[in-house]
């Protein structure tokens, strides 16, 4: 027995599912693979696979925005109780959580890849988290590196201020857009 035929057989036993026959001769697409996978099969039928999945995914989104929102209201002058040295971290809080979201984001696309792939809304919702994380590291380049944010009056300039609220808007369109694939998902 091969290491993924093992993985595959605790997956299926963890979740309590029953592994799906597949007829050997039929040739898979890498989407159906996905969702016929130990992985896939173990998040779409287990009885708390998607919702233990979809809560980490949850609790990621909260980290990433939650972090995000308080540097860019701090950089737009609404939280000056907070020091600008305090930012870098919270951005590392941030990032932390975007791998949560990434990992447990990924695990569900496998329980539901062929409808999501097809699903424009899904893949505006990518494209914003892609720009979102592109911002995100600019941010942290250049307006809260070490040497920046030893004095607090970079966060006053007009480039620091218009990339908050460019931020502030990406992460609100994300949760709005993420929102919408219950509602405007594409049906295959």
């Amino acid at each position: 027995m091969s290491i993924v035929d093992w993985l595959s057989q605790v997956t299926y036993s963890v979740c309590g599912v029953e592994a799906m026959e597949v007829d050997p001769s039929v040739a898979l697409t890498t989407l159906d693979w996905m969702e016929q996978s130990a992985l896939g099969v173990c998040v779409a039928q287990s009885w708390g696979g998607y919702y233990i999945m979809l809560g980490f995914h949850s609790l990621g989104l909260a980290m990433i925005v939650g972090a995000l929102m308080v540097v860019d209201l701090r950089i737009l002058g609404v939280a000056r109780g907070i020091s600008a040295q305090a930012l870098p971290k919270l951005v590392t809080l941030g990032w932390w959580g975007f791998w949560i979201n990434a990992l447990s984001g990924v695990i569900i696309f496998f329980s539901e890849a062929n409808k999501m792939f097809y699903d424009n809304t899904f893949r505006w919702k990518i494209v914003l988290i892609a720009v979102g994380m592109i911002t995100t590291w600019w941010l942290s380049k250049t307006i809260l590196n070490p040497g920046a944010t030893r004095d607090a009056a970079v966060l006053d300039t007009g480039s620091a201020k218009a990339q908050a609220v460019f931020s502030l808007a990406l992460w609100i369109a994300v949760i709005i857009v993420g929102r919408m694939i219950a509602y405007l998902g594409a049906a295959y």
